[in-house]
C-alpha cells in the first residue's frame, strides 16, 4: 500500500512538474506575441493619425512634390529627407571608413588582451553618451572649430554630418568587430604560410571573408543615422527650404535646413498652431517608418541563409560587375608591378614550379613589398587616433565645462544638491524613477521572450515571425515611439495627471519600456545563448523538465550576462531623449510624482533650447556634466566591476582580514604580549 501511495506521489510531482513547464511555455509564448502586438499597434495608430495628415495636406502635396514653403502651404516630404540622406551619407563616408580600420586595428593588432578589453571599453562610453550630449558639444565646440578651419557655421549640415559620423562609429566597430571575431583563424594563419603578409591575409582574406557582416554594420550605422532627432535638432534649426541648392554644394554643407526627424521633433510644440500641423507630422513619421523597414529587410536579406544555386548565382553576378568595374584599375596595378619588379621568371604556362619560384623571387626582391602593410598600418593607427581623440575631447570638454559652471557662483553648486522645481537635482530623481519603473515593467517581459526564444522555440515560422517584429521595433527611430507614446498612453488612454492634455513620467516609463525591449532581449537572448548546451542536456538526462533547467541551471550560469543586459538597458533610459519629452513634457511638476510631467537629465538639457535664461548653455553642460559621470560608471559597472566581482570580493575580504590582524596584534601588544 505504501509503494502504491509513493508511485502516486512521483506521478503528481511529474504531472505538476510537467504543468509547470507547459505553463511557462505558454506565458512565454504569450508575452513574446505581444511584441508583434506592440509593433502592429505603433503602425496602425500613426497610420491612423497620418491619413488625416494625407487628407488635410494632400498627398500631391506631401508625395509628389520637391517643393517645401509652409507660408505657401507647400510641404513636400522628400525636401527635408533629401537633406536627411545627405547628412546621413557624409556620415557614412567618414565613419565606414574609420570604424572598419579601428575594428581592424583592434582585432589584429593589439595582441593584449587586457588593452583590447579597455579599447572596446572606451567605445562603450562612446556609444553610451546621449544624443543630446553630441548635439550640444557639436553646436558649442566641434561647430566653433569648423567655423574657424572653413568658415562653415556652427548650426550647419557639415557640423551635423561629422557628429552624426561619430555617433554611428560605435555601431560600426562593434559590428565589424563581431564579423571578425566569427571567422575561422586558419583565414589569417593559411595566408601567412604561403608567404603573405598578414596585412595582406587580413584585407584580401579576412575583411572579404566578413563583407556581410560589414554590409549589416553600414546598413544599421545608416538606419541610426537617418532615425537620429534629437542631437541634429540642436544643429539645424532651420525649417527646410526650396533654396537649399541655391548656392551650390558649399551652400548645402552651410545651410541649417533641418532633418525630417528635426523637423518633426521642433514642430511637435512649435509656436503657432502645433495642432494643425500635427497630423502632418504624423504622415512624415509613417513614411520614416516606411523606410526603416526598408532598411531592416535588407539587413534580414544580407543575413538570411540563401540556397547554394541562388547564391552561386549571386556571387557570380557580383564577380562580373567588380571585374568590369576594376578592369582598368587592375591593368594599372600590373603594368606598375611589371615595371617595378621585372622577374626573371615568366609564367607562361601555369605550372607548380613556375609559380612557385615567382611567388618566392617576389617575396625575396621585391622592393615595394612593404608599402602595402605600412599604408594599411598608418591609416588604422590615424583612425583609431582620431577616434580617440574625438571620445577625450567630448568627454573632456563636458566635464570641464560643467564642473567651471558649477564652480562658478555657489548658486550653481547648489542646483545640484537641492530639490526644486525644474533643478538638476530633480531631473536627476525624476530620472532614476523612469529607470527603475521602465525596468520593473521591461525586465520580466524581456526575459519571458528570451527565454521562450531560446529555450521553447523550435526554428519555425513563430520563431521567426517573432525575431521578424522584434527587429523591426528595434530598427523603429525612437521619434516615432515617443509620437505613439503621445498618441497612445497620453491622447487615448490619458494617464496623467491632467487627463488626455497633460504629460506624465508614467506615460514615459511606458513608452520607453518599447523602446528598450528589442534590444534587451535581445542581449538577455544572447546571455542565454551563451550556456553550453552539454548542461542542458545533462540536466535532461537527469530527469529536470525544461523550466527546472533553466530556473536551476541556465538562468545562474547566465547571472553575470544578465546583470550586464540591465546595466545597458538603464544607459538606454539615460541616454534616451525624443521619447521623453514628448510624453512626460519639457518642464517638471513642484512634486515628483509618477503621473505628473518631469524632465530628466536629458530631456532638461533640451528644454534649455527655449530658454530665455542667460544660463541655459552652462545649465546643458552642468547636466550633461551630470549624465556623462552616470554613463562613465554604468560602463565601468558592467564591464570592469561585474565581470571581476568574485576578484574584487577576495581582494576587498583579504583586506579587511589584514585591517583586522593588524589591530589584533597591536591590541595584544598594548596588553604587552610578544607578537
Amino acid at each position: 500500500m505504501s509503494l502504491f501511495k509513493n508511485n502516486r506521489s512521483k506521478e503528481i510531482k511529474i504531472k505538476s512538474k510537467k504543468s509547470q513547464d507547459f505553463n511557462i511555455k505558454t506565458l512565454s509564448l504569450v508575452v513574446s506575441a505581444f511584441v508583434g502586438i506592440l509593433f502592429i499597434a505603433l503602425v496602425i495608430y500613426i497610420l491612423s493619425f497620418a491619413i488625416i495628415g494625407f487628407t488635410n495636406f494632400g498627398i500631391q502635396n506631401i508625395l509628389f512634390t520637391f517643393d517645401f514653403n509652409p507660408s505657401l502651404g507647400q510641404y513636400s516630404f522628400w525636401l527635408p529627407f533629401f537633406t536627411t540622406i545627405i547628412t546621413s551619407v557624409i556620415a557614412l563616408l567618414v565613419a565606414v571608413p574609420l570604424g572598419i580600420k579601428v575594428a581592424v586595428f583592434t582585432k589584429f593588432r593589439i595582441r593584449s588582451p587586457k588593452i583590447r578589453k579597455y579599447v572596446l571599453i572606451i567605445f562603450q562610453i562612446l556609444a553610451g553618451i546621449p544624443s543630446v550630449i553630441f548635439g550640444l558639444f557639436a553646436s558649442q565646440s566641434l561647430g566653433i572649430l569648423f567655423q574657424g578651419a572653413f568658415g562653415i557655421q556652427p548650426n550647419s549640415i557639415f557640423n551635423g554630418s561629422i557628429m552624426l559620423s561619430f555617433m554611428v562609429i560605435p555601431t560600426i566597430v562593434a559590428l565589424t568587430l563581431g564579423s571578425l571575431n566569427s571567422l575561422d583563424p586558419n583565414l589569417i594563419s593559411n595566408p601567412l604560410a604561403l608567404g603573405n603578409s598578414k596585412t595582406r591575409a587580413i584585407y584580401k582574406i579576412a575583411k572579404k571573408a566578413a563583407r556581410q557582416g560589414i554590409v549589416v554594420a553600414v546598413i544599421i550605422a545608416l538606419a541610426r543615422a537617418i532615425g537620429e532627432s534629437m542631437a541634429i535638432s540642436m544643429i539645424l534649426q532651420s525649417s527646410p527650404s526650396n533654396s537649399l541648392f541655391s548656392n551650390g554644394l558649399f551652400g548645402v554643407l552651410d545651410s541649417g535646413s533641418q532633418t525630417i526627424g528635426a523637423y518633426i521633433s521642433v514642430s511637435m510644440f512649435a509656436d503657432g498652431d502645433p495642432e494643425r500641423i500635427r497630423p502632418l507630422l504624423y504622415a512624415f513619421g509613417l513614411m520614416m517608418l516606411f523606410f526603416s523597414m526598408i532598411l531592416n529587410l535588407m539587413i534580414l536579406a544580407f543575413t538570411k541563409r540563401k540556397k547554394q544555386q541562388n547564391s552561386k548565382k549571386y556571387f557570380k553576378f557580383e564577380k562580373n560587375i567588380s571585374d568590369f568595374v576594376l578592369f582598368i584599375p587592375t591593368q594599372l596595378k600590373i603594368l606598375f608591378e611589371r615595371i617595378l619588379f621585372p622577374s626573371k621568371y615568366v609564367i607562361n604556362s601555369i605550372t607548380t614550379e613556375n609559380i612557385s619560384n615567382y611567388i618566392n623571387d617576389r617575396n625575396f626582391n621585391y622592393k615595394f613589398k612593404d608599402v602595402y602593410h605600412f599604408y594599411k598600418l598608418f591609416w588604422e593607427i590615424v583612425s583609431t587616433l582620431i577616434c580617440a581623440a574625438f571620445i577625450l575631447w567630448i568627454v573632456g570638454d563636458v566635464l570641464i565645462k560643467g564642473l567651471a559652471f558649477s564652480v562658478s557662483n555657489s548658486q550653481n553648486a547648489l542646483s545640484l544638491f537641492t530639490y526644486g522645481k525644474n533643478t538638476i537635482f530633480q531631473s536627476f530623481l525624476n530620472t532614476l524613477l523612469v529607470i527603475i519603473t521602465c525596468l520593473v515593467i521591461a525586465f520580466p517581459i524581456a526575459l519571458l521572450i528570451a527565454i521562450y526564444i531560446n529555450e521553447y522555440a523550435n526554428e519555425g515560422f513563430v520563431k521567426k515571425t517573432i525575431l521578424f517584429f522584434l527587429d523591426s521595433l528595434g530598427a523603429t527611430p525612437s521619434i516615432l515611439f515617443g509620437l505613439f507614446g503621445l498618441l497612445f498612453f497620453i491622447q487615448t488612454v490619458g494617464i496623467t495627471s491632467s487627463g488626455t492634455a497633460g504629460n506624465s513620467l508614467i506615460a514615459g516609463a511606458f513608452t520607453l519600456m518599447i523602446v528598450i525591449i528589442p534590444s534587451f532581449t535581445r542581449q538577455l537572448e544572447q546571455a542565454l545563448k551563451n550556456v553550453p548546451l552539454e548542461i542542458r542536456l545533462n540536466s535532461f538526462a537527469l530527469g529536470n523538465t525544461k523550466w527546472e533547467t533553466i530556473r536551476k541551471l541556465v538562468l545562474p550560469i547566465a547571472f553575470v550576462a544578465i546583470i550586464t543586459a540591465i546595466i545597458s538597458s538603464i544607459g538606454r533610459i539615460l541616454s534616451e531623449t525624443a521619447p521623453l519629452y514628448l510624453t512626460a513634457g519639457l518642464s517638471s511638476s513642484i512634486s515628483t510624482t509618477l503621473d505628473r510631467p518631469g524632465t530628466t537629465l536629458t530631456t532638461h538639457i533640451y528644454a534649455q533650447l527655449f530658454s530665455a535664461s542667460p544660463n541655459a548653455v552652462g545649465i546643458q553642460f552642468q547636466a550633461a556634466m551630470i549624465t556623462m559621470i552616470l554613463v562613465t560608471f554604468l560602463v565601468w559597472l558592467g564591464y570592469i566591476i561585474i565581470p571581476n566581482r568574485i576578484t574584487i570580493q577576495n581582494w576587498i575580504s583579504t583586506k579587511f582580514k589584514n585591517i583586522r590582524s593588524f589591530v589584533r596584534k597591536n591590541k595584544l601588544k598594548q596588553e604587552g604580549y610578544n607578537v
